[in-house]
């Protein structure tokens, strides 16, 4: 499965058996959220890229916010748990911490930046709407499959976490560097990355190796 996540979407909409006018919907709201953002895009845009009229549009969503949710909550239902389990068991594959901590840094940062779209609207729209929060915790949390309960486990096999840190934490360093560096790269522009996740990995091995 390719790595980015709205072709992934378009796919998968492709084989859903709904109306025609819904799928145009979903497709022309999809590129241009991802092009213009949610607030700078009007219903009259997408009825008019989708050839369809708004009357169509709100027939299928009451509002454009419905429609938002309509495109992201398949995304966290159906296209993340293969990202997710794909991640999990290429990391298991790693015995050392900086392997590990080498590999998540590099791979998530290509993943988000491969989606970087995709992202930027997930993230502004979880703060903002308790559906798709609980949408992405259930993902996340997946019995079985957690990514907080596996990544631990991972970095727990190498033995040489510092015993005292706690695991979920440790994990949200890791993420959160991940994160804050993407968005360093979207707002500010071109750096040189290789040095910079370098820099990134070994600061994060000093700070969480015994």
């Amino acid at each position: 499965m390719s790595a980015i996540i709205f072709d992934n979407y378009k796919i998968w909409l492709d084989e859903q058996k709904i109306p025609k006018g819904q799928k145009k919907a979903l497709l022309a709201g999809l590129d241009l959220f991802a092009k213009q953002g949610y607030n700078g895009t009007s219903t009259a845009q997408i009825a008019e890229k989708a050839e369809i009229s708004q009357a169509t549009i709100f027939k299928y969503f009451k509002t454009k916010q419905d429609l938002l949710v309509a495109i992201i909550k398949p995304v966290f239902e159906n296209l993340f748990p293969v990202f997710r389990d794909g991640f999990i068991n290429e990391l298991s594959q790693f015995t050392t911490l900086e392997d590990v901590v080498r590999f998540f840094i590099y791979n998530r940062y290509q993943f988000v930046v491969d989606n970087e779209d995709a992202i930027m609207i997930l993230i502004s729209e979880s703060l903002t709407n308790s559906d798709l929060r609980q949408a992405f915790f259930d993902v996340a949390n997946e019995p079985g499959k957690s990514v907080v309960e596996n990544v631990s486990d991972i970095l727990a096999r190498t033995g040489e976490l510092r015993p005292e840190l706690d695991f979920p934490a440790v994990l949200r360093t890791i993420a959160g560097q991940v994160l804050i560096y993407f968005m360093q790269h979207r707002f500010i522009g071109q750096q040189d990355e290789e040095k910079d996740l370098n820099l990134i990995v070994e600061q994060i091995i000093r700070a969480i190796k015994k």
